[in-house]
């Protein structure tokens, strides 16, 4: 083989590190919210008359604990995939595919009440879908790393 046949290394692609990127910020976003409902009185009390007078004083928990656990996910998974740590192509593609299964979800799901934007949802599913296509492209266009030598 000569020298000109032989592929070339792996490289780090700017586009997977933007892409770990653009995972961290629903994660800051996350755990943003999750401190507001947290602190916020206001958040307190309608979350706990939204979830009923039988965990009425502790209420806001459930949807701090689901901000939490997103802010984790997330967050893990941008920084696993800008640090390319081992998973990190797993990572990202469990999120855009989960990412792109919750844009199309509300395409089929019942029409918006009336006197609700309609188009608002679908653009808002349609930019969710980009997001997520963008992480599956960017992973796919970083060159895996030839692990032959290692087994042989």
């Amino acid at each position: 083989m000569s020298e000109s046949d032989k592929i070339p290394p792996p490289r780090r692609t700017i586009a997977v590190t933007v892409a770990g990127v653009l995972l961290v910020l629903p994660a800051a976003f996350s755990a943003l919210w999750a401190a507001t409902i947290a602190t916020n009185s206001y958040f307190q009390r309608e979350f706990a008359d939204a979830l009923g007078p039988g965990i009425a004083p502790y209420g806001f928990l459930l949807p701090v604990g689901v901000c939490v656990v997103a802010a984790l996910i997330f967050g893990s998974a941008g920084v696993a995939t800008i640090r390319r740590w081992r998973g990190w192509r797993i990572w990202a593609g469990a999120l855009a595919w989960s990412l792109i299964v919750l844009g199309v979800m509300p395409v089929f799901s019942t029409p918006p009440p009336p006197g609700a934007d309609p188009s608002f949802d679908l653009v808002f599913s349609l930019v969710i879908i980009a997001y997520a296509v963008f992480f599956l492209v960017a992973k796919r266009r970083e060159r895996r790393p030839n692990l032959a030598p290692v087994f042989d």
